[in-house]
């Protein structure tokens, strides 16, 4: 009781955190993909090679991405149950942040950080690298787009969406960051970045299912939406 009565009291906060600053950080984040855009454009027009309009595409995706993303959570409504506990404010936070674990690698021992894929494949695996890239970020944006302002990062019960993507699977966002490990495995192939995506993966998937439980102790809606949608794979056997 204690402990609820202590996160309680944070709630507040780390809800106008949400609010303000990870929309200001995402919104920050767009500014620099618009100036990587601008660069392959630039490239482009002084006869630059094709794939730049790869990076073209896949960085104005990120751009439309992270102005979503940053608009959504200023804009987004209340919950309609706040985040419960610790793990439901700490572990979306840490998992948010996750990815700035893999600057870390450029301080490993080369042996970590070498490409093992064999030279012949690997100009093959660098284009199947912006292709799932282009893929998990195409589905990213339509998520969060039919998220609308039920978008969230902290854990909490906001209305539930069933349209758009979310009538496939019920985590169309987290089946994104499938496709964009897996691009992240193709275009590095280093021990140190395939340990750095599964301990990823898994933390977003433990969000996942902290989401899931929360919402399936406050909603009605949302459990019988469960009974007949997959969690992550579509045509998948359907949770109970």
């Amino acid at each position: 009781m204690l402990e609820s009565l202590k996160v309680a009291r944070v709630v507040p906060l780390a809800l106008a955190f949400e609010r303000f600053g990870l929309s200001a950080f995402f919104l920050y984040l767009a500014l620099g993909e618009a100036v990587q855009v601008r660069g392959h454009l630039a490239a482009l027009q002084g006869g630059g090679a094709e794939g730049h309009l790869l990076e073209v595409a896949r960085h104005l995706l990120i751009f439309l991405l992270d102005v979503l993303v940053g608009l959504l959570l200023l804009l987004g409504r209340r919950p309609l149950v706040p985040p419960q506990q610790w793990r439901d404010l700490v572990v979306p936070l840490f998992a948010n942040f996750f990815y700035l674990g893999y600057n870390v690698t450029a301080r490993l021992p080369a042996a970590l950080t070498a490409n093992l894929w064999p030279e012949t494949w690997r100009p093959a695996l660098a284009q199947a690298a912006l292709g799932l890239g282009l893929v998990g970020f195409s589905l990213s944006l339509w998520a969060a787009a039919y998220l609308g302002r039920s978008f969230a990062v902290l854990v909490a019960v906001k209305p539930v969406v069933t349209g758009g993507p979310y009538r496939f699977v019920r985590h169309p966002i987290y089946l994104s960051y499938g496709f964009h490990a897996a691009a992240l495995v193709c275009a590095y192939g280093s021990i140190a970045f395939a340990v750095l995506v599964a301990g990823h993966v898994a933390l977003l998937l433990y969000r996942a299912r902290l989401e899931e439980d929360l919402l399936v102790r406050s909603s009605a809606e949302y459990r019988a939406y469960r009974e007949r949608t997959p969690f992550l794979l579509p045509g998948t056997v359907r949770s109970r």
